[in-house]
């Protein structure tokens, strides 16, 4: 019998865009180097790939965007053989390489995994509906032969066409995190196959977070990419910061230009990830006018805070009769 030798990525992207972002384009090189095959797997619009011409292994699959990356996946599987895969990706864009994933696949092939990926997690959602809700995260995520052998069980456990045809958007969203983010690896795990993350993300919050489950890779993404974690999440980037109405570098800026590969092009990077973040409509400053009114916000609010707080130790004086200094000379008697 043959040996199966050839694997797969599916790498799920939503754009709005006419072209390739430069992060997906990096996204995409990269992951060329570890799969004899890529499909990109995008929301239906007219779309520029020219950027993408260098990557040879790469195909283009334009759908109707549906179920978010399970309809995404879903439908890319429908177009595939699975049996002639030994390993198959599931990747999306939610996060920006901006370094290798040589580490990772080193790593992973210390082990014999049925699925595993770069994190995984323990977060317990109010609505779920499993009683267990550790997960590898789905935003990279990778079947060998034995996971991908159940993957048509587990989409024929799914009512798909329910999920795609589901209008209300936030029980949309709960329904692909219940059935999908969290659903897939128990489903894989209830069947028996063994799973790995190279990110245990259980050591970090016991390390960092006093045992207190949380999604590490939003509340210390500074600690895993401190370790060697090549990714940081989109959200981190377009969220709004107080410095941003300075222009001080943030620090996911500092963290991408101290550990971004050398050989990489950081700091177009860098300004096509600050212009993402711009358009996303969580930048607070843009344009020196705006600038000026933040300040004048900001000295308001301080102070505002200075008045209180004056006027608090002022009625704290009348009240005891005698001055602050005497206060804490009373308490440092106490001590």
């Amino acid at each position: 019998m043959q040996s199966i030798q050839k694997s797969l990525c599916v790498f799920v992207h939503y754009g709005r865009q006419a072209y390739i972002p430069q992060h997906v384009s990096i996204y995409l090189d990269e992951l060329s180097s570890f799969f004899d095959r890529v499909i990109l797997v995008t929301n239906q619009r007219s779309l520029d790939v020219s950027a993408l011409n260098q990557i040879r292994n790469l195909s283009t699959l334009f759908v109707k965007n549906e179920g978010y990356d399970l309809g995404m996946f879903y439908k890319a599987f429908q177009t595939i053989d699975p049996t002639e895969y030994r390993q198959i990706a599931c990747v999306n864009d939610s996060n920006i390489l901006f370094n290798e994933l040589s580490p990772v696949f080193i790593w992973s092939k210390q082990f014999e995994f049925d699925f595993w990926g770069l994190i995984d997690s323990y977060e317990k959602p109010w609505f779920s509906s499993h009683q267990e809700n550790y997960h590898i995260q789905s935003h990279f995520i990778v079947f060998n032969r034995k996971a991908i052998l159940k993957l048509p069980a587990y989409f024929h456990s799914l009512n798909i066409q329910e999920i795609f045809g589901e209008k209300d958007i936030l029980k949309l969203r709960r329904t692909v995190i219940d059935k999908w983010e969290i659903g897939l690896s128990q489903f894989l795990i209830n069947e028996g196959l063994s799973n790995g993350s190279y990110i245990d993300s259980y050591s970090y919050s016991v390390k960092y977070l006093h045992s207190k489950q949380a999604n590490v890779g939003h509340k210390l993404y500074q600690e895993l990419i401190h370790s060697g974690f090549p990714l940081i999440k989109k959200k981190i980037i377009t969220k709004s910061s107080w410095m941003d109405v300075f222009f001080i570098h943030t620090h996911w800026e500092n963290m991408i230009r101290k550990y971004g590969n050398r050989e990489w092009e950081i700091e177009a990077l860098i300004q096509e990830l600050m212009q993402i973040k711009y358009e996303s409509g969580k930048y607070p400053v843009k344009s020196c006018s705006h600038l000026i009114q933040n300040v004048f916000i900001f000295l308001f609010i301080k102070y505002s805070f200075i008045n209180v707080l004056r006027t608090k130790h002022s009625s704290r004086i009348d009240l005891h009769g005698g001055s602050m200094r005497d206060e804490c000379f009373v308490i440092n008697d106490k001590i």
